[in-house]
């Protein structure tokens, strides 16, 4: 064991570059999925065992020796989480229980495995540069594909409603593909606006934006058209102060100007001007009519396995009805089941779905509910503290530091960790979803590293 420990130290930064390159092999491995090529979970969950081996050979023995405490120990609850779902949930489907375990786990791991990575490689200054840019690439891949799928009309459509519009391009989940161009938006404004390029690079990059946003708006969801707002808003605020201050990057705020205006322009004629007005009449509607009816009484528990009528366990507001977006009836069904779990399901966690009667799981894809359904009260515990500890770190930096590490490149890794963090909270897709999941563990540990090296200035 011993020698195993040490010649991984001599190797770790094999698996560091190994890491780093793999950011560019996202969109690809989603790419092949659509097209039938069930490659990318398998190579994705490769990063447990391999992150596995980086803690273990970590040059840090404090970092080495409690990351693999917590790792054996979420293995381990894991394993007790799927045994109490074979054993108390019927029907049951053991790939889908280990298939939401791995998913999450997958998360996790690679949480603590860039945070690791971006701390001992900080006073290597060149990452800075190659992370941004690897997120351009996968961010125009994502939005030329897109493109190309609009052309041919070919596009996967974002929602089952055919009122709504909007499509995902040749990637399966709309819900993903938002939370990925969110998230990958900041990283590319990094590379776009901060990181020096020619002048003819600079106009490629400008062209590549404006496919961005335009990829942005047409899938119709509300994470990406806010991040495409949020960003573009902060882009051009940091831009006017700098160009005041230092007299320079008066074009590049005039052109960001431009971009942010002609979003504001178009968005009521596209998918997602449609969805949002949609949206808030379909809310509108449910609350009114549940207004005028009378409150339905939670079902009795009836026969054994037997659950209540989906949306006819709650009430609901008009801002919850907008909150859940369509997902009211799967979180009142699933709470249903939590209520009449019992306590060793509370606490270990119902799995992927609860106590489902139907022949398929379906999850509230809203992630934190999800894990607190599926994983329970002490799962919850245990998944959030690695979030706990890197967001909490990362706060520690900012004020003791008195907020002198908020350069730009800090800045705007941070919303795209806001962005990802938000979409778990009301849009799922991201804590349990390998494809999503990667960029905010990504950006968590991106930013942990930043904000971890000596401060600078604010437009360096």
């Amino acid at each position: 064991m011993q020698a195993l420990t040490e010649k991984l130290k001599d190797n770790h930064h094999t698996f560091e570059k190994l890491f780093i390159f793999f950011i560019l092999a996202q969109p690809f491995l989603d790419l092949l999925s659509y097209f039938g090529i069930p490659v990318s979970n398998p190579v994705r969950l490769l990063v447990i065992p391999i992150g596995a081996l980086y803690m273990l050979g970590y040059p840090n023995r404090r970092w080495s020796r409690n990351t693999l405490i917590y790792m054996t120990l979420l293995a381990v609850y894991f394993a007790i989480n799927f045994g109490v779902s074979m054993i108390w949930k019927d029907p049951v489907s053991a790939v889908g229980e280990l298939t939401f375990i791995l998913k999450t786990f997958f998360f996790i791991t690679a949480l603590l495995v860039y945070a690791m990575i971006f701390r001992h490689i900080g006073g290597n200054r060149e990452w800075q540069v190659m992370v941004p840019k690897y997120l351009f690439i996968n961010t125009s891949v994502v939005s030329l594909v897109m493109l190309l799928a609009e052309i041919t009309g070919t596009g996967k459509r974002s929602y089952d409603y055919l009122e709504k519009q909007g499509h995902s391009g040749w990637f399966f989940s709309g819900n993903e593909i938002s939370a990925i161009l969110g998230m990958g938006f900041c990283g590319a404004i990094i590379y776009y606006l901060f990181i020096k390029k020619s002048s003819f690079a600079q106009i490629i990059c400008t062209v590549l934006i404006a496919v961005m946003i335009w990829a942005m708006l047409t899938i119709g969801t509300k994470v990406a058209f806010g991040a495409a707002l949020l960003v573009l808003g902060l882009a051009f605020i940091v831009l006017l102060v700098q160009a005041i201050i230092e007299r320079r990057n008066f074009i590049q705020a005039g052109v960001v100007l431009v971009l942010l205006a002609v979003t504001i322009l178009v968005s009521p004629e596209m998918p997602i001007g449609n969805n949002l007005g949609l949206s808030v009449d379909m809310a509108n509607e449910k609350a009114a009519q549940q207004q005028e009816a009378e409150a339905p009484p939670i079902p009795a528990e009836g026969e054994e396995g037997e659950a209540p009528p989906p949306g006819s366990v709650r009430q609901w507001s008009s801002w919850q009805l907008m909150a859940l977006n369509g997902r009211e009836e799967f979180f009142g069904t699933v709470l249903y089941y939590f209520e009449h779990a019992p306590v060793i399901q509370k606490a270990f966690g119902m799995g992927i779905g609860g106590n489902y009667t139907g022949e398929e799981p379906r999850i509230i894809e809203m992630d934190i509910l999800d894990w607190f359904f599926g994983f329970g009260f002490i799962g919850t515990l245990i998944l959030v503290l690695p979030l706990v500890f890197v967001i909490g770190s990362i706060l520690v930096f900012i004020f003791k530091q008195r907020f002198r590490t908020l350069n730009a490149t800090a800045l705007f890794s941070g919303i795209g960790a806001c962005i990802g963090l938000g979409a778990a909270f009301i849009a799922g897709h991201i804590l349990s979803s390998p494809a999503s999941g990667f960029y905010l563990a990504l950006f968590l540990g991106f930013l942990y590293g930043l904000l971890k090296q000596k401060p600078g200035k604010f437009f360096q």
